[in-house]
This record gives structure tokens, sequence and C-alpha cells, in this order.
């Protein structure tokens, strides 16, 4: 297994060195998905008379932290999956509170275009709220530490660039 192609860097390695022919790919589980579309089909089933703002209110906190939960793993294709059922349940929440009115009335109401973005379940007016989408949340992948580095080794340059900011180190610095 030591002569694996060149063609193939991404693939894993087990834990003696040896190239593996596979690489692991962590997503968010079909249950926890679930899950988390269940809690918010409720809050939408709770909010059936109530304004969209107060909606919005109440779904994003719970869009944000899942998403960002799951945001350091391979979800986009999860993330893209319940945005589309949760347009879906906004779909029938808006046709219920409307039923003689048109779709093209409906989506002019409840769906709005807020900085070159189609489709916004958005409020109408100054100030706008606007629901969040998970797949708009970015995927931060987890960078590996070099070597046998520390945040105790006092290479204070190295945690700085990688951790952004580092409470050690000075704000301006000049190096020689």
């Amino acid at each position: 297994m030591k002569n694996v192609p060149s063609e193939y860097p991404q693939l894993g390695k087990s834990t003696n060195g040896d190239s593996l022919l596979f690489k692991t790919i962590i997503t968010p589980s079909k249950a926890k998905q679930k899950v988390h579309y269940k809690r918010i089909s409720e809050v939408i089933e709770a909010h059936k008379s109530a304004p969209q703002s107060a909606l919005i209110s109440h779904l994003n906190p719970i869009i944000r932290g899942w998403a960002n939960y799951y945001s350091t793993v391979v979800s986009k294709e999860a993330y893209t999956d319940l945005d589309n059922l949760m347009y879906l349940k906004l779909r029938a929440w808006s046709k219920r509170r409307h039923p003689n009115k048109s779709g093209v009335w409906i989506t002019s109401k409840y769906w709005q275009e807020i900085r070159n973005r189609n489709w916004a379940f958005a409020t109408e007016g100054k100030p706008s709220k606007e629901l969040l989408e998970h797949k708009k949340t970015p995927i931060v992948r987890h960078t590996k530490v070099k070597g046998e580095s520390s945040p105790f080794d006092g290479n204070l340059i190295y945690w700085a660039t990688r951790k952004g900011n580092n409470p050690e180190m000075p704000i301006k610095t000049s190096i020689p």
C-alpha cells in the first residue's frame, strides 16, 4: 500500500503512515437532520398566525446554531436539502394565511430581492428582516497543527497567524 499513485494525494493515512484507498467524509447524520427539520416545522406550525417578522426572529437562531455546529464537516448537501424543505414549509405557511390570493401575490409579499439575492424570505420595507439560509454558512475546514507545535512553546507568530489573533501577541508587530 505504500506505493499509491501520486494522483491520489487527498487520500487518508493509517496510524503507521500507510496510504489508505479512501477518505473519511463526515456529514451531519440523517437523524440529526430530521430532528432539526422537525424543530423548524414545529416553530412554523406554532407561528401560523404570527407576523412574518416574528417567525423570522424565532427561526434565525435555530438555523444559525445548527448550521454553525455542522460548519466544520461536509454539509453542503445537507444545508441545501434543509433549505429546500424549509422553503416548501414556508410556502405552505404563506398559502394558509392567504388562501384566496394567487401564488404571484404571495411570492411578492413574502419573498423579496435583497442584496442581489432572489427569493429571500424577508419582510418588506426598511429595515427588513431576512430569514437565514443554511447554505450561506461558510464551511470551515480544520487546519492541522504543524509538527510538535504547542501554544506553550513560545512561537507566538505561528499561533497568531493560525488563530488570527493571540492575546499575548502585540497588536503591531515588526518582524526584522
